[in-house]
């Protein structure tokens, strides 16, 4: 039994902030490699097309893209 079957995440959904770059897309794919489907969102995040989103396609999952600058609450 490997770490990630102790920690599986399949058929859940994971949202994540700041996942473009750094360690929220660091996240972001851990959480997919782990199973997680992936709701990401970051001030500047393309809706579609982002490298993070490729990257969690590529480890079948899926990948739901929203710009939202957090420190703006009307954003919200």
């Amino acid at each position: 039994m490997g770490v990630l079957d102790l920690f599986s995440l399949e058929g859940r959904l994971a949202l994540v902030s700041g996942c473009k770059r750094g360690i929220g897309k660091s996240l972001a794919l851990a959480l997919a490699e782990a199973g997680a489907d992936i709701i990401g969102v970051s001030a500047s995040l393309e809706s579609s097309g982002s490298e993070v989103e490729r990257e969690v396609l590529a480890l079948g999952r899926k990948f739901k893209a929203y710009t939202c600058d957090f420190s703006d609450r009307a954003a919200l």
